[in-house]
């Protein structure tokens, strides 16, 4: 049996974007946007015009914590996927995460709103390609939003989990973010060495994309990894798995002080050959 190819998506680990940084080329005149194929992987990822603090800036702007939220006490993760256009405009928004339904819609308002991206570049050229942005709700003890600083209690945890980590003060968006000591390509080389895929899940032919989260402490140990999006349970328990071996990651900083920060990781699974009768 030849080995099973495993192909890692390691373009997205801010919990809030999906691009760490701004564009330095300028105001760019991307074609209109029309129907097409959507790059999976492009050369250059879609960006939030001048990049995560600019798009964390509009979504604190933006935001409007619904009333009926805040009778509720209403708090939770939401994350929509969409697709960026060739022209920048969000396009497909398609849930995958919930939270309170008034909170879900207020996320969507929020991306609806926001300004065309820089599209995504494919071999020169201009291409729709899908994104995602996560978004934290919490109330503060003046029921205001907050839009940066998160201590949501997580619902879905199943690797490493420290209460403690997960009651103390989360944040989604940090001046410095955490990083693999490493770096992306040794990451990527770690999860393909680590996973071992499941023999139900690749009999049936099973395979995708499973988005995780994770919470890179204040000195860098990895805890409270959970399955955002799942395929299959033990696609979703082999992630966990290997996740949960990953050594201490350069923590995120925050005003010169080390954090702890929530991110995400997504990692597809992909058979090269075809399923075990």
């Amino acid at each position: 049996m030849n080995a099973k190819r495993l192909l890692l998506s390691l373009s997205a680990l801010s919990l809030v974007t999906v691009s760490l940084f701004a564009s330095s080329s300028g105001q760019l005149q991307p074609p209109p946007a029309d129907e097409g194929r959507v790059i999976e992987n492009p050369d250059i990822p879609a960006l939030f015009a001048g990049g995560s603090g600019e798009m964390h800036k509009f979504i604190s702007q933006t935001l409007r914590y619904p009333a009926d939220a805040v009778e509720r006490n209403a708090q939770g993760l939401v994350v929509y996927t969409f697709i960026v256009e060739k022209d920048g405009t969000l396009t497909n928004f398609d849930l995958i995460h919930r939270a309170d339904s008034s909170l879900n819609k207020e996320a969507l308002r929020i991306l609806q709103a926001m300004p065309p991206w820089r599209p995504a570049k494919y071999k020169g050229q201009y291409v729709r390609s899908k994104s995602y942005v996560p978004m934290y709700f919490r109330l503060n003890k003046n029921a205001n939003a907050v839009a940066r600083n998160t201590t949501t209690r997580s619902t879905n945890t199943i690797g490493k989990t420290n209460p403690d980590i997960a009651n103390s003060e989360v944040y989604s968006i940090v001046e410095k973010m955490p990083e693999y000591p490493y770096g992306e390509k040794e990451l990527a080389g770690f999860i393909a060495h680590q996973l071992r895929y499941p023999k139900e899940a690749r009999q049936q032919g099973i395979e995708g994309r499973i988005l995780c989260s994770f919470i890179v402490a204040a000195d860098g140990s990895i805890f409270n990894i959970e399955v955002v999006q799942g395929l299959h349970p033990q696609l979703d328990n082999e992630a966990v798995r290997v996740l949960s071996l990953m050594s201490k990651w350069i923590p995120g900083e925050n005003k010169g002080e080390k954090v702890n920060v929530k991110c995400l990781l997504p990692i597809d699974f992909a058979i090269d050959e075809e399923p075990i009768p």
